[in-house]
């Protein structure tokens, strides 16, 4: 959680978007590609960002799937002090925890 929240606060595009799954279940359902491109300008266009990850949950399912519940922080130069509680559904693959799925509120 710390290294995806790490890529995406110093802008790191490309080590961001490697958390992810390849059977990432994106939001509304919308093609990778298009929503690759929109976090792509997301996290490119505010010349700064932050993101924090506060009182992570774990529950496993396993040995190759996991549920993290936090509350994230975000602000940026756009957006100031945006807190949201987030759970992420992560899947095992070759030896890296990626995120297949990811949920805003409760």
């Amino acid at each position: 959680m710390n290294a995806w929240a790490k890529a995406w606060a110093s802008k790191n595009v490309d080590a961001y978007l490697a958390f992810y799954a390849k059977d990432f279940q994106t939001p509304g359902g919308e093609a990778r590609a298009d929503w690759e491109k929109t976090r792509r300008q997301r996290i490119s266009a505010p010349k700064s960002i932050t993101v924090t990850v506060d009182g992570p949950k774990v529950s496993l399912s396993g040995d190759s799937q996991a549920r993290v519940t936090f509350r994230q922080g975000y602000s940026s130069d756009v957006l100031k002090g945006a807190h949201a509680t987030k759970t992420l559904v992560l899947a095992k693959v070759d030896g890296r925890w990626l995120i297949q799925q990811e949920r805003v509120g409760n």
